[in-house]
């Protein structure tokens, strides 16, 4: 189930008309070969004026993100990491430091060149822990391995978010959240997508830990992460173990078994499964494959509700977010499985009709961005535990961050929905892109169209479209 489908996702993740690469067995082949429908399709859509402005407003805001070396910042000084980095947007003061995930984001196109991606995995290596972790003041405690929240122009760990001299008190977890450690194997994947060689993982680089290879240093971050025995994450109830489950949540509070960073996992599991294949090692991408499909297992499992209908083509589900804290119709997530393709057809499906529901009903997309969780109902409202208030930022805040999911997850039970929202976040774009669209959240209802140029916003909106075959 996983592998399978992971293979269809990673086979149209290649530039417009890219060639496949020589498949390396028969059954790579055959692997390669279900997905020259897919392949044809992607190369021959036509051009879309929608997703061309997309693509220019991406370009500008990724663009605007980034600091050279030696450039600087007022309020995050210069960067003397001696590559370029980008900050999570094009008003860099408001976020002076380079984050791991918001980078990330911004790569699975053409936006960022191979050899400033392998300048980023070059600084965010640098910085993991060997294996003794890192401790710090206030029980703050990092597993050995890890991978920060972000970096600073001058090279050094935050752990925690909204960390930059120091680290915190714990307000934001004890543990460093639970999801930059598959985004920054997602840079390096993406550094395999554009240069496709078959040594990246040979390559050596430095670490907290010494001198090691680009292999060790991604295998070992996989295993930082707590999941439980289905290889799921884990966020600990413990006030003294508890952490942040991925960045786009890191103000709210969750516990148990937690969606999005496990399917961040799964997503992580087989890319590495992909490169560690094609460089030669046959048994360790099984091995990968193998825990994806435990994931993929795990997520149906532990987070899916059927919704049920008397209508089997109106039958719907829906995917928590958490366990415990946290226990949400969990948008964007849904969104994103569904992306992702981690879902069996029937369940994807009926997580599609559910999303599709939300929509039509109102109050979960605004201007074409959407809430983290439904306006109301059972799970939905604000988040159980919030630092901040109701219909604001990541407690009810509409974003764009999740807006490509949105469109694909829509286009598998209605296209003229998924043709609706796409335009209305365009015209949203064209409107307000004088007055610094897009931005990281807005609430039309309130007039609040916060932190203008926001990398996400654009980049990974078209970003996930085009991987999608837009």
């Amino acid at each position: 189930m996983g592998g399978k489908r992971a293979t269809r996702k990673a086979a149209t993740r290649k530039t417009k008309c890219q060639f496949l690469p020589i498949a390396k067995s028969i059954a790579e082949a055959e692997r390669y070969t279900s997905n020259v429908i897919a392949i044809a399709a992607f190369c021959t859509v036509a051009t879309n004026p929608g997703i061309d402005y997309l693509h220019q407003v991406a370009r500008e805001v990724t663009l605007a993100s980034r600091v050279a070396p030696g450039g600087e910042i007022s309020n995050g000084g210069k960067n003397t990491t001696g590559y370029a980095v980008r900050v999570p947007g094009g008003t860099q003061s408001y976020y002076p430091a380079f984050w791991v995930r918001d980078a990330a984001m911004m790569l699975g196109a053409d936006l960022v060149p191979a050899e400033e991606v392998m300048g980023w995995i070059r600084v965010v290596a640098a910085v993991q822990p060997g294996p003794d972790g890192l401790r710090f003041d206030h029980g703050l405690w990092i597993p050995p391995y890890s991978i920060p929240d972000h970096i600073t122009l001058g090279g050094q760990a935050c752990w925690f978010p909204g960390a930059y001299a120091d680290q915190g008190v714990g307000g934001y977890g004890h543990l460093p959240p639970a999801d930059d450690a598959f985004y920054f194997i997602q840079m390096v994947y993406e550094e395999f997508r554009l240069t496709h060689r078959r040594d990246l993982l040979e390559k050596r680089v430095n670490s907290g830990w010494g001198e090691q290879s680009l292999d060790d240093v991604c295998s070992r971050a996989f295993g930082s992460v707590a999941v439980d025995g289905e290889g799921l994450v884990q966020c600990e109830s413990d006030p003294a173990k508890n952490r942040v489950d991925w960045g786009f949540c890191d103000s709210i509070r969750k516990t148990g078994s937690c969606l999005m960073p496990s399917l961040l996992r799964w997503q992580a599991a087989n890319r590495m499964a992909e490169m560690v294949d094609f460089a030669g090692d046959a048994l360790e991408a099984k091995a990968y494959r193998k825990t994806a499909d435990g994931i993929s297992a795990g997520i149906v499992k532990t987070f899916y509700r059927d919704l049920g209908s008397s209508d089997s083509q109106n039958h719907q589900g829906m995917l928590f977010s958490a366990t415990g804290l946290g226990h949400k119709d969990d948008i964007w997530a849904s969104a994103f499985a569904v992306w992702l393709g981690v879902l069996p057809n029937k369940i994807e499906r009926a997580v599609s009709r559910h999303l599709l529901a939300l929509y039509k009903a109102g109050g979960a997309v605004a201007e074409g961005q959407i809430r983290e969780v439904p306006p109301s109902g059972e799970f939905g409202g604000s988040w159980d535990s919030a630092q901040t208030g109701a219909n604001t930022y990541q407690n009810g805040g509409y974003w764009a961050t999740p807006t490509g999911w949105m469109i694909v997850a829509l286009r598998k039970v209605d296209a003229a929905a998924a043709d609706r929202l796409f335009g209305d976040f365009i015209a949203h774009l064209k409107s307000m892109r004088s007055e610094g669209a897009p931005f990281e959240w807005i609430n039309p209802a309130t007039n609040t169209y916060r932190n203008a140029n926001y990398g996400s916003s654009a980049g990974l909106v078209y970003i996930s479209l085009k991987e999608a075959g837009y």
